[in-house]
């Protein structure tokens, strides 16, 4: 009770107090001879005391998987519309928050590729979808995704001199996408692939030969794409199959790329003979410089590394570019002498050192559009025609029974 007056005389309400509930005692074999009371709490909680200073407020703060959170952004310097809204006054621009991804990483800006590559790779994708294999140890074949492949064209354009002018080859092309890709951006004067599984050059051919016909249709008049600036699709590129170990040297190539993660290393050796044999001022590959100059021994040193990734998994590489330099080496002995590339002969610059291996394909580049796509479709064709096997009556016959 003398709770009560003191409240009454601070002018507080005093809380609800709980309600005590008595039973009779139970009979009849009950428990207990006594009664039992029962406390039932309140139904109303008490009011909120006085914030205290010193305590510490919980964070209402949640991790969150949104790509990116939406940022409120006010204009302070506009005029205030309504004049009586002392909240409206006080509003101050907020900065926009950065794009993150679900692991709370910032997000990288995306790469941007011209016209004419975009097209060749929607035209590549309907005809052999964007992810490798189709060959021999399928598991080891990859394709890079789009974007990584930009990333390596733009770095060798800034770190290498990649341009219009230079001639890239590729070991081990595939389905030829690093080949069509340069000779769109930066349009290089001669891509060139070569490719010993027959599965996987067929079907690069057969993306060459799609491409050409979209730049054929292009050069008439009837592509999706606008003839003019980077969105003209180039043709100076081909496929070959056969074996690299065949040629003595890279020449002419200026830029020598090789997607190598499946490489035997006795190919790695062959291919270091041939590449300190050259001219050839740059080589990209994704082995780095302990295997490749401590023990393969190709004379070159770093340059860049960059990172890439691949179609269809999670699986990632880091691409290197190296340059040429000279190193001194021990003659081989009695009767050692150092080889020279020709030069390319008719149709070919006179100054420029090319291995017989590349020098009708080089040739054939240097065409116009329509006879250097008449002569894709024609091995495409032929190639097709001979992979059918011819079926006779007895053949038929057994197939039947």
């Amino acid at each position: 009770r003398s709770g009560d007056i003191a409240a009454e005389n601070s002018g507080r309400s005093r809380p609800p107090l709980a309600t005590i509930t008595s039973f009779p005692p139970m009979t009849n074999g009950g428990l207990s001879k006594h009664s039992a009371n029962i406390i039932t709490p309140p139904l109303e909680t008490q009011e909120s005391k006085e914030p205290n200073p010193n305590a510490r407020t919980p964070s209402k703060a949640r991790r969150s998987l949104m790509m990116s959170a939406p940022a409120v952004v006010s204009d302070s310097s506009s005029p205030n519309t309504s004049s009586g809204s002392s909240d409206e006054e006080n509003v101050t621009e907020k900065p926009i928050a950065k794009k993150r991804n679900a692991f709370g990483h910032t997000a990288v800006n995306a790469i941007t590729y011209p016209a004419n590559v975009k097209r060749v790779y929607q035209v590549v994708n309907r005809q052999t979808g964007s992810i490798g294999g189709n060959g021999h140890g399928g598991a080891i074949y990859g394709e890079l995704t789009v974007g990584s492949m930009q990333k390596m064209v733009n770095m060798m354009k800034v770190h290498t001199g990649l341009d219009e002018n230079s001639r890239f080859i590729d070991v081990g092309c595939g389905l030829g996408k690093p080949n069509m890709h340069v000779a769109q951006d930066p349009g290089v004067q001669f891509s060139y692939g070569i490719e010993m599984e027959h599965v996987r050059w067929l079907l690069g051919m057969s993306n060459l030969d799609q491409v050409l016909r979209e730049a054929q249709r292009q050069d008439r008049g009837g592509s999706v794409l606008d003839v003019s600036g980077n969105s003209i699709i180039g043709h100076r590129c081909t496929l070959a199959h056969g074996d690299i170990t065949e040629a003595q040297f890279f020449d002419p190539f200026t830029h020598v790329y090789m997607f190598d993660i499946g490489f035997p290393p006795r190919l790695f050796y062959q291919l270091a003979d041939m590449f300190n044999r050259s001219s050839s001022p740059y080589l990209i590959c994704y082995h780095g410089p302990k295997l490749m100059v401590e023990r393969y021994g190709f004379d070159i040193e770093l340059i860049i590394q960059l990172s890439t990734s691949m179609h269809g998994s999670s699986e990632g590489h880091m691409g290197y570019i190296y340059r040429r330099v000279q190193r001194r080496r021990r003659s081989t002995g009695k009767g050692s002498r150092k080889l020279i590339c020709p030069t390319g002969g008719a149709g070919l610059p006179s100054d420029v050192p090319c291995d017989p291996l590349f020098a009708e394909p080089w040739r054939e580049t240097r065409q116009s559009l329509d006879e250097h796509a008449e002569l894709v479709r024609e091995r495409v064709t032929s190639s097709f025609e001979s992979c059918r096997k011819n079926r006779t009556r007895s053949s038929r016959r057994a197939l039947n029974n």
